[in-house]
């Protein structure tokens, strides 16, 4: 996360833009790809974030993962043959 000014955060997390605007010490703004989402607690959403940032490699990881297995699962289906350890 990278403060910005007094108060502003930002964050890319999965592609996504995160700003964090707080308006005092406990209250923030928050947008995600400059679209307004509300009004929120400032000391749990940049809780939250870091967390995310932290955890993004993994889910990096999985998605990865993810597309391998469909990509294996469409071409089984094309080619209309299961494996014999699957049997």
């Amino acid at each position: 996360m990278i403060k910005l000014g007094e108060g502003t955060f930002v964050s890319y997390i999965l592609g996504k833009r995160i700003k964090i605007i707080s308006l005092d010490n406990e209250i923030c703004r928050l947008y995600i790809n400059d679209e307004y989402k509300g009004k929120c607690d400032l000391a749990f959403i940049l809780t939250k974030v870091n967390s995310l940032e932290n955890n993004e490699q993994d889910i990096r990881g999985l998605m990865k993962d993810e597309k391998e297995l469909y990509a294996e699962l469409n071409e089984i289906i094309r080619s209309k043959q299961i494996p014999t350890q699957m049997e």
